[in-house]
């Protein structure tokens, strides 16, 4: 009995350490590289803190940290009053009701996060749209008072959503306390004289100040955590650092990821441990607080009741001085919100452009075409400029979704080839400023195939499933099957589209795809954990610099190339800024950083012209042909290359309803 009893205690143990090394491993993991000389998380290059000093030397993060602290601790302060006394509130009431409102108040942290957001940015959207009605009216019948008729989502959205949903998680906290508490301690002190207030001081906050502690910590861990329901709330001119994280993430995690995580990690860590040692410090000493004495009883007494009359009312007014002030700084501070792909910029521009012009930046990122029609139809993205590809353009122009452009205040539109202007996305030049071009083929690593890939076959052959990566949107993932087919990348024939389809479908039905993939292709393909991936030129060269055994190839059939440009977007509260912003990206010397960045072609015909001179002194070395020419791929790669058009809105809905049946 006694062995078998050892025997149990020793599973129960290995299980347990199992758990914790499961849990814990990949975080000391991505301790250990944040100090990694290199930027694999694979390699171990060197002991070194250069990330760290990166991260604060990096304006995009150092932004982003800065609001998120701000948001969560102000939602936390609030969050933990408002939900202190609800608790209270509660507490006081009958058992029946308590399990009604608090099943209630359950109902927010079991929600689904992503239904929580969409619902917060439909509520702001919809009350916006009341509000420019509203104060379209007010101000058309008085002139005493001119309301704004403009609201967008921002900080102010952020901080209620944040707000919203960290009450709940206090009110659990704090209930139990309260519920531990002697309900007749509270009628026994105002029995004995104790006004409600002092007896809120003397008996009943020190008897849940633990909870209050938990419930704090835990709305300002939810807010610094929270992802999805900021993304929805907080708009083009706000974001947090999981969004920030979230849009360095789109093609690799760096250690400077890593340090982030690694400082939030330590940050947590220490504020519990504080909270667990000052609770068990209570628990052991439970000496009546005199302070917490003398507050009550002066709240109570006339003159404390005036003091804390007046006080509310100072804070009040320095409340409405500061938004007001905040406000009039917010409006003379110019901004532009620009919204792009994942570290499709050279960052440093950002930073030179807000020197030379004075004007902030608010960069996003969007994942794909796809996605930032979506973010826009929802009213989330309230930008001034975007980045879409040459199809994406032409259903926006086609939705009255873009601003004219004036053409004058971009005198840098001269530098772009004409080969660029007047393109089918944009016949009348009218809308566009073209950012970068490319070509889409497929990506091998020599050593996980037979041999050369040529054709676009290989993304449909069994000899290498589990190995292939597709892209998770349902334009380029159909043209692949399209050109294979050698149909049309913008054909309309329902019985070509379909036999594109069921290709696709066949395919992954015989396990041929790994996953369905957009910029965490990165990641699988530089760490040889998959051998195959249709993607994007420029990206490739980004690849081949953490994996010399990768290979690139536009398939004999012919493939896409894509244009992505520069657009304002209808309405667009800065549009002045706007044209700034691309009259600066469109200059030689930005394109000349850009193209070197990303390793795409520049429209700018000195960009292109220059860059490989720029290259060699640079780097010292001259550029390699081949690494040009999959850069900017010549004419005879060009001549079997299909430009995207805009397909027509039946066409559009049966994309839609394809990619839904493929289950992606």
């Amino acid at each position: 009995m006694m062995k078998r009893h050892a025997g149990g205690r020793t599973f129960s143990r290995l299980f347990t350490g199992l758990v914790f090394l499961f849990l814990y491993a990949p975080i000391f993991l991505l301790i250990v590289f944040s100090f990694n000389k290199g930027n694999s998380n694979i390699v171990w290059s060197g002991f070194s803190l250069d990330w760290y000093r990166s991260l604060f030397h990096d304006r995009l993060i150092m932004r982003s940290v800065y609001t998120t602290l701000l948001v969560s601790l102000l939602a936390t302060v609030i969050a933990t009053a408002a939900g202190t006394f609800a608790a209270i509130g509660f507490y006081s009431l009958r058992r029946r009701q308590r399990a009604v409102l608090n099943t209630v108040n359950n109902i927010p942290m079991m929600n689904a996060d992503i239904v929580t957001g969409v619902a917060m940015c439909l509520f702001f959207v919809a009350f916006f749209t009341f509000w420019g009605d509203f104060s379209v009216w007010f101000n058309g019948v008085q002139s005493l008072v001119v309301l704004p008729e403009r609201l967008t989502l921002g900080f102010g959205t952020l901080l209620i959503a944040h707000v919203t949903f960290d009450i709940p998680y206090v009110i659990l906290s704090v209930g139990p306390k309260l519920r531990q508490m002697d309900k007749d301690l509270v009628d026994a002190a105002q029995d004995l004289g104790c006004t409600w207030m002092q007896a809120f001081w003397k008996v009943i906050l020190p008897e849940i100040k633990p909870g209050i502690a938990s419930g704090a910590l835990t709305a300002f861990t939810m807010s610094v955590d929270d992802f999805i329901i900021s993304y929805f709330t907080a708009g083009s001119s706000s974001s947090t650092l999981a969004m920030t994280i979230y849009g360095m993430t789109k093609k690799r995690v760096t250690p400077e990821i890593n340090a982030v995580s690694t400082l939030l990690f330590v940050t947590v860590l220490t504020l519990l441990v504080i909270v667990n040692l000052r609770s068990e410090r209570e628990r052991e000493e439970r000496r009546p607080d005199r302070l917490a004495r003398r507050i009550g009883r002066f709240l109570d007494s006339p003159r404390g009741k005036l003091a804390s009359r007046s006080a509310a009312g100072v804070l009040t007014a320095g409340f409405l001085v500061a938004v007001t002030l905040l406000a009039k700084a917010t409006n003379a501070q110019p901004v532009v919100n620009v919204c792009s792909w994942g570290e499709y910029i050279d960052e440093e521009l950002i930073g030179q452009f807000e020197e030379e012009t004075g004007i902030i930046v608010n960069y996003q990122t969007a994942e794909s075409n796809e996605a930032l029609y979506s973010l826009l139809k929802s009213g989330a993205g309230d930008y001034d400029v975007v980045v879409p590809s040459d199809y994406m353009i032409s259903q926006l122009i086609e939705e009255d979704m873009l601003e004219e452009l004036d053409y004058r205040q971009i005198p840098n539109y001269a530098l772009i080839d004409s080969r660029f202007k007047g393109l089918t996305y944009d016949p009348q030049e009218r809308y566009t400023v073209p950012y970068a071009w490319g070509t889409v083929g497929i990506i091998y690593n020599t050593t996980m195939v037979d041999g050369p890939i040529t054709s676009w076959s290989a993304l449909f052959d069994s000899r290498y499933a589990g190995n292939v990566l597709m892209f998770r949107n349902s334009r380029d993932a159909m043209a692949t099957a399209l050109s294979y087919l050698g149909h049309s990348l913008n054909t309309t024939d329902e019985a070509e589209l379909r036999e594109a389809f069921r290709l696709l479908k066949d395919a992954k039905g015989r396990g041929v795809y790994q996953s369905f993939v957009m910029d965490e292709i990165f990641q699988k393909l530089e760490g040889g954990n998959a051998a195959i991936g249709a993607y994007y030129a420029g990206d490739y060269l980004t690849m081949l610099e953490n994996n010399e055994d990768l290979a690139f190839v536009v398939p004999e059939e012919g493939s896409n190339w894509f244009m992505d440009a520069m657009c304002v977007l209808k309405g667009a509260p800065h549009y002045e800024e706007a044209l700034a912003w691309i009259d600066f990206i469109a200059s030689t010397e930005a394109n000349l950083k850009n193209m070197d960045y990303l390793w795409y072609a520049s429209p700018n015909r000195e960009a292109l012209e220059q860059y490989p001179a720029y290259y060699e002194e640079l780097y010292g070395e001259e550029l390699d042909q081949e690494t040009y020419e999959i850069i900017a791929a010549p004419k005879e790669v060009l001549d079997r290359c299909e430009a995207y058009l805009v397909l027509p809105q039946e066409t559009r809905k049966l994309y839609n309803d394809l990619w839904t049946e493929l289950g992606i």
